[in-house]
């Protein structure tokens, strides 16, 4: 397990990204953990903690994606200065279910068959669309749509 690391960064734009919110790593940090073969990380920022990978691109270079929800749980939004620290998941394979899709799943056994031999990053994807809806009525929609597209074999990409 590599030693934790803190820092300063300021949240920017990422242009041409999805979520276009990214807090810049160090080169050094970054050079460090992509030599060590880490992927995933728990990121601390202003002291909320989630679970990310480290990013990169040419225009940006390293980073860590966040969204805007997520900046104002920690506090900070676009041009804030906020205090950084990232450590190597222990568990790089978890995923957060939320309560809405882990039910879902429960109840639908084809569904939670095709849901267990999709890859990580899928699931992750899946598993953030259900749990960034705001209302609960949201989540449970998008749950079971998910659901049913995993059933009937229907969701993009089948």
């Amino acid at each position: 397990m590599m030693k934790p690391y803190r820092f300063r960064s300021t949240v920017c734009r990422v242009d041409g990204s999805m979520n276009p919110h990214g807090i810049p790593v160090p080169d050094n940090v970054s050079a460090t953990l992509r030599d060590s073969g880490v992927s995933r990380l728990i990121v601390t920022i202003n002291g909320y903690s989630l679970r990310r990978a480290l990013q990169g691109s040419k225009e940006f270079g390293s980073h860590i994606v966040v969204g805007l929800d997520l900046l104002r749980q920690a506090g900070a939004g676009l041009g804030d200065e906020v205090d950084v620290q990232i450590q190597q998941d222990p568990h790089p394979e978890h995923i957060d279910l939320c309560d809405e899709l882990l039910i879902a799943l429960e109840q639908d056994p084809e569904a939670m068959k095709k849901w267990e031999s999709m890859t990580l990053g899928k699931k992750r994807s899946i598993a953030f669309h259900v749990s960034s809806a705001k209302r609960e009525e949201t989540r449970i929609k998008r749950a079971l749509d998910i659901a049913m597209k995993l059933r009937t074999g229907s969701l993009h990409g089948d």
